[in-house]
């Protein structure tokens, strides 16, 4: 039931609407208040049609003690599994980012104010997964509300990087990659708004494949803007890549994003016949993307030019091409972020003015967690919101309306070079892996946290398909190679990276300890 309005509060209210109230108004208004309320109050007990839950052995776990987690990877063993599971993924056991829900295993996004969260119905990747055969084993560590590429803002703690653990593992999923290193754990899913699957695969040395917007249903997943919202594997090996988006890939009906339609493919026969060589692949290596405009280090720019190499080895044309948009990029999608974020979480993570399946319970659980323990949440939040409700109260959503108006340009520039080429090719951060410093100035590390999706970010705006590959490396830490081609060809990028795999295998060369 909705608490009524107090007379004495309606004044308070109609304040950021910019009109005032007299008090006749104010009890006039206030008596079609509490009928309206009262009318919406039917909803609290009208019984909706419960989401069938998928029949499935369900042990919520705890979280492991810090010695069997060296990289602070994961926040709950867990496991989930299907009583009558399939085939596709048999034997594979999982780790799911903290945002995803799983009806039974509590929820929390990272965070210390989502606290007691129990979601009662499965994500729909969930249920695809459990359904083909695989086991959740494992929740792993994320940035607070998957609000920073630092991997460095999570509840939990930083989430280390297997291959120097003064080093984040970058984010906001870091722990799905980390946790990728440990017995037990095959394969990850993890969520992409700004280029939270491929900079942590890059900083591990893992794949970590973002899909074409949509091609993969994202309901039941905590988001920012369903406009980019996007979940996708991370893993070993590509072949375990494309056996995920097999079983994930296509369409839903619960999931707004598809309206348009998907075009899923079979991604494993795809991978299974990749060819021994790349001759007539065109490739572009993108020179905004390892240069000054996004802070490339020297070391990632020239171990781009080592897989630029590689890749001519194998036969393909690779050619320097220019997209100027790439370094201007960064204000369309802060747009996005900024407001998308503010507005998600005040409509209670479920947003408004879209068909599909919401989930009432986590709005229940966000409103009370923002209303009782908002003072938890971390820095990167804080100040979104800040300027998030900045915007909202003198601009109204000009400026994100503007930014979404700039996305078919950012579109276009990126389809008329991939007319020209198959695939465009940059290294997937512009930098080596943070080393973790608490003592560093709040605002540095903020941005810092930021800026490293400059590479990223652009194709979450534009939806292309994008790849990283652990391809390079430089002073004994990974450097992601990643691949961006067309809309919906998924397949194309997962078969050249098996093709490169099979010829060259990944880097570093050497393993990290545990």
């Amino acid at each position: 039931m909705s608490a009524r309005l107090q007379r004495e509060g309606l004044r308070e209210l109609s304040q950021p609407w910019g009109f005032a109230l007299d008090d006749a108004e104010a009890e006039q208004l206030g008596a079609v208040a509490d009928d309206l309320l009262t009318l919406l109050d039917d909803l609290d007990d009208a019984q909706a049609p419960a989401h069938a839950v998928l029949d499935a052995v369900r042990e919520a776990g705890e979280r492991p003690p810090a010695g069997e987690d060296p990289f602070n990877a994961i926040v709950r063993r867990c496991r989930v599994r299907a009583t009558e599971p399939g085939s596709a993924l048999a034997g594979m056991r999982l780790a799911l980012k903290d945002s995803m829900a799983i009806a039974g295993i509590p929820l929390t996004l990272g965070s210390a104010v989502m606290d007691g969260f129990v979601p009662d119905a499965d994500a729909v990747v969930v249920e695809r997964v459990l359904r083909a055969g695989a086991e959740i084993v494992a929740i792993t560590n994320m940035d607070d509300f998957a609000f920073s590429g630092g991997g460095d803002s999570s509840a939990y703690g930083f989430t280390r990087n297997p291959f120097d653990r003064s080093r984040t593992a970058a984010g906001s999923s870091g722990g799905s990659a980390a946790a990728l290193y440990y017995d037990g754990i095959d394969a990850a899913l993890g969520t992409d708004q700004g280029g939270s699957i491929r900079a942590p695969a890059a900083w591990c040395g893992v794949l970590g494949h973002k899909p074409t917007h949509a091609l993969v249903p994202y309901t039941g997943i905590a988001g920012i803007d369903a406009t980019f919202d996007h979940v996708g594997p991370m893993t070993r090996t590509v072949e375990d890549a494309a056996r995920l988006l097999d079983v994930i890939a296509g369409a839903d009906p619960s999931d707004p994003r598809q309206a348009g339609g998907v075009a899923a493919e079979d991604y494993g026969r795809a991978v299974a016949d990749a060819p021994d060589d790349l001759a007539g692949l065109r490739v572009g290596l993108v020179a905004e993307a390892h240069g000054d405009a996004v802070g490339a280090e020297p070391a990632v720019a020239e171990a781009m030019q080592g897989v630029a190499a590689r890749l001519r080895e194998l036969g393909a044309e690779v050619r320097d091409v220019s997209l100027p948009e790439h370094a201007t990029a960064g204000a369309v999608a802060f747009a996005g972020f900024i407001e998308g974020m503010t507005a998600l979480l005040g409509g209670g993570g479920n947003g408004y003015h879209w068909r599909g399946r919401y989930a009432p319970g986590f709005a229940d659980a966000l409103a009370l967690a923002l209303r009782e323990r908002a003072d938890r949440l971390s820095p990167q939040i804080k100040v979104t919101l800040l300027v998030g409700e900045h915007l909202r109260r003198t601009r109204r959503g000009a400026v994100y309306a503007r930014a979404q108006n700039a996305r078919p340009a950012l579109v276009a520039a990126h389809d008329r070079l991939l007319a020209e080429v198959d695939l465009l090719l940059m290294p997937t951060t512009p930098g080596l892996p943070h080393v973790h410093d608490p003592d560093m100035p709040l605002h540095d590390r903020l941005m810092r946290g930021w800026g490293l999706l400059a590479n990223t970010s652009p194709t979450d705006m534009t939806g292309h398909p994008a790849l990283s590959m652990p391809a390079a490396e430089a002073d004994g830490l990974p450097v992601g190679a990643m691949l961006v081609g067309r809309h919906f060809d998924d397949a194309r990028i997962l078969a050249v990276a098996r093709t490169y795999e099979r010829a060259f295998g990944w880097s570093p060369s050497t393993s990290p300890t545990l």
